[in-house]
């Protein structure tokens, strides 16, 4: 795997290969000097620190920092040694977890096998205890730093999915410390201010693991971390301009173009893993015939989308596995699923709307709309389906937007699937297919459940989607991913849109060797990731 590094010589190797590669391009500052601050931006405040609590992503990529997991994704979703050095898998169900010595926590605490353990089972009834308890039955303690972890039933993303629960000491389990007001974790940096609304500061931990082997200092050489919550998207561009911050956190995209022609910014882009999309409420007619569905698919100005709305940043959506994960998806799949089913086609999509409406006796056109939140780009990209749905004599659409918490209210409602309108919604997966699939097409996912609002259900893409769960054999998962993809694409219970980028902005002369993280939550892992041979300095020098 390329690692993802700031010496300029692996920066140089990023630039020329990917050209946006994420990295900066000031010269020096790899020292270890000390005293030195970054400032960057966060769009919500910070709700919780206890990663048993936290549902939100902001609050996660504010505490990344401060805890962290027993292995870890890097950039390219290699699972890495973090707290663990070693993890063996002894039989189908057993894994044997080696954990390194000589750390502890910012409380002073030492790091044992007790406290994994501990860390596991109290997410039981927690708001996130299916991070754990998908997979987790049982743990035997062989010694202080060695346990064997039983699994529930066989489960490929074992691995990558320890990247998702960060350690806490064993006394955040007995309730001697409460983490809502108190994170402690063994991060290369610890928790110093929070005040609402305006700011999140942590400062770098002198007790850090890490003893500096490979290309990486031995100390972050950045000593403090503040957060600087700016919700509006051009206040934050507007206070990058102007030097108030070091880095903007994920700018709006038709800020973009300006931005890249400012010499004294450097934006960085990464294809993400997520994706827009339209769902359609599979209970209610017409979305309830397959034509219909399909016809509308035909419909979405998928390249208009990604020129206009977000400046030629993403790329046109027609299945749902990100090709951030290339081992089970690729080019010529996508372009499969665009020809045979969802690749703009008016004609086609004339055919299938006419057979829809004839099977169901409804005389068109038919009044709908498209329900979104306020998200100056969704809605954007909403309209353009709206005016190609209108341009056609079966529709009549209008758009209904919602603030955040109604329209959220309204999309993941149990009878999300009887409303007569349209729904325009994202999703973020993970380093997993199955984090691209489960959760919104799987039958027991629909919503309130989880995030299924379509109500799609179809056995056979239940069955597929279980047993890949549960093979380990790479390329037999991608066979049975891809065939359920097939099977989905192909009942079109959603419309897909766009693949996202994760796009950073940052101050060209005090930034260096900032990489953009491809996932949420993760954005801020460069700071320091030694796990992954990457830091990032400031002041150039």
């Amino acid at each position: 795997m390329p690692p993802v590094t700031t010496s300029r010589r692996r920066l140089l190797r990023l630039v020329g290969a990917a050209g946006a590669a994420g990295v900066a391009g000031c010269a020096g500052g790899a020292g270890d000097s000390g005293g030195s601050e970054l400032v960057a931006t966060l769009a919500a405040d910070v709700k919780n620190y206890d990663p048993t609590r936290a549902n939100d992503t902001t609050s996660r990529k504010a505490f990344g920092l401060v805890y962290e997991p027993l292995l870890s994704v890097d950039f390219e979703g290699q699972a890495r040694p973090t707290l663990a050095t070693a993890v063996e898998q002894r039989d189908d169900l057993t894994w044997r977890l080696s954990l390194r010595e000589g750390v502890t926590f910012h409380d002073g605490s030492d790091f044992t096998a007790s406290d994994v353990v501990a860390t596991f089972e109290r997410y039981e009834g927690t708001p996130r205890e299916s991070d754990v308890y998908l997979w987790y039955d049982d743990a035997t303690i062989v010694d202080d730093h060695t346990l064997d972890v039983t699994l529930a039933d066989r489960y490929a993303p074992f691995r990558k999915s320890l990247g998702g629960v960060p350690i806490v000491p064993e006394a955040a389990a007995s309730g001697d410390l409460d983490l809502s007001t108190t994170p402690i974790g063994t991060g290369p940096y610890e928790f110093d201010t929070h005040e609402p609304d305006r700011l999140f500061r942590l400062t770098r931990a002198d007790d850090h693991w890490y003893d500096g082997s490979g290309e990486v200092p031995a100390r972050p050489p950045i000593e403090t971390l503040t957060f600087r919550i700016i919700v509006e998207g051009p206040s934050q561009v507007a206070a990058l301009r102007a030097g108030d911050v070091d880095l903007a956190n994920n700018p709006p995209a038709d800020s973009v173009a300006d931005l890249r022609e400012n010499d004294d910014v450097t934006v960085s882009d990464h294809l993400a893993g997520g994706f827009e999309m339209v769902v359609f409420p599979l209970a209610s007619a017409p979305f309830s015939n397959r034509e219909v569905r399909r016809g509308i698919a035909r419909l979405v100005p998928r390249e208009e989308i990604v020129s206009s709305v977000y400046g030629g940043i993403g790329r046109p959506a027609y299945a749902p596995i990100s090709p951030l994960l290339d081992d089970y998806t690729s080019e010529s799949f996508q372009a499969e699923m665009r020809e045979d089913h969802q690749g703009y086609d008016p004609e086609r999509a004339r055919e299938l709307l006419d057979s829809g409406f004839d099977a169901l006796d409804i005389s068109p056109p038919y009044e709908t709309s498209i329900v979104t939140n306020e998200t100056p780009e969704r809605v954007r990209w909403a309209q353009l389906v709206r005016d190609s749905l209108n341009r056609t004599d079966f529709f009549e659409v209008t758009i209904d937007q919602f603030e955040w918490n109604t329209y959220v209210s309204r999309v993941l409602a149990g009878d999300s699937h009887r409303s007569d309108s349209m729904m325009a919604l994202g999703w973020t997966g993970g380093w997993d297919p199955d984090t691209f699939l489960r959760n919104l097409f799987y039958s027991g996912q629909a919503t309130p459940s989880c995030c299924n609002a379509a109500h799609y259900a179809n056995d056979e893409v239940d069955r597929l989607l279980d047993e890949a769960l549960t093979t380990y054999d790479p390329a037999e998962r991608r066979a049975l991913y891809e065939d359920a993809q097939r099977r989905i694409v192909s009942d079109a219970p959603v419309a897909f849109v766009r693949f996202n980028k994760r796009l950073e902005a940052f101050r060209t002369a005090e930034v260096e060797g900032f990489h953009t993280y491809p996932l949420d939550t993760g954005e801020f892992t460069a700071i320091y990731a030694p796990w992954a041979d990457a830091y990032t300095t400031t002041g150039g020098g």
